[in-house]
Formats: C-alpha cells, sequence, structure tokens
C-alpha cells in the first residue's frame, strides 16, 4: 500500500464504497459481509437509529433491512473521499427511493463511510447516514411578489 499513490488509493476506496451500495441495493447480505471489518470496534448508524456498536449488531442490523424489503434504489452524489495512511474516509449524499404499499417515497442522507487498510483490502468500520430535508421545488417556493 505504501507504495500506492493517494490517487490510486482514493479510486480504490470508491471501488469498495460503490460495493457497498450494490451490495444494499441488492439486499445482498454475503457481499456487505465480505465488506466489512469483522470486529467490536466497527460502528453504523442508520437515519433515524441510535448507534450500532460492533460487527454482529451491524451485521443483524442490515439483515433486517434487507429482510423488511421496500428499497427500491440509491443514487449517490457529491463524493468526496480522503486517504491518510491506512485510514480513508468518503463523504457522499444518498438519494433513497422506497415503496410504501403503492407509493414511491425519495428521501436523501448526508453520509460518512469510513474504512481501513486490512489483510490487504479497504474494509468498512463505519457508515453513518443522517436523514437530510429535501430540497423545495419549484412548485413549493412561495412567489414573494
Amino acid at each position: 500500500m505504501l507504495l500506492m499513490k493517494v490517487e490510486e488509493m482514493q479510486q480504490e476506496v470508491r471501488n469498495i464504497n460503490q460495493k457497498f451500495y450494490e451490495a444494499l441495493t441488492t439486499a445482498d447480505l454475503s457481499l456487505m459481509e465480505e465488506l466489512w471489518v469483522k470486529s467490536d470496534d466497527v460502528q453504523c448508524v442508520h437515519p433515524g437509529w441510535p448507534l450500532l456498536h460492533g460487527w454482529e449488531k451491524v451485521k443483524e442490523s442490515w439483515k433486517n433491512i434487507f429482510e423488511s424489503g421496500g428499497l427500491t434504489n440509491i443514487e449517490i452524489s457529491n463524493i468526496f473521499v480522503d486517504v491518510a495512511g491506512d485510514t480513508a474516509w468518503l463523504n457522499c449524499t444518498e438519494k433513497l427511493s422506497y415503496t410504501i404499499g403503492d407509493q414511491v417515497v425519495i428521501t436523501l442522507a448526508q453520509t460518512t463511510n469510513i474504512f481501513e487498510y486490512k489483510d490487504s483490502a479497504w474494509r468498512m468500520v463505519l457508515h453513518h447516514a443522517s436523514p437530510m430535508p429535501m430540497p423545495p421545488t419549484e412548485k413549493e417556493i412561495p412567489n414573494l411578489q
């Protein structure tokens, strides 16, 4: 890893982050497990949830989310990656689409994902997603004249 350029490490982090969102979108618990460090030190905060500490609790949360269904799509934007030694953090905005009954609901979350370089690969140690307000649409902006 020491011989890698910062840009190469940032791209590796972007790639592993993309796999994380692939696992989330496809409800693939096996892929999700591959992406995380398996320790009591990992942490996860889903939007509106309390902090989960330790891999077993984090894994159980993903299992419950996947079994509940409803998530139809995730788009990420505003991606920023920084790397310092064997730690990397990625900030992004999530646009999540859910189906509830016959209605599609869209929410936004500001997210920080932290990765460690462990056993020759980047692995997630923290996922923190905080709800964001939806921006107003043109229809919702009042006429101020």
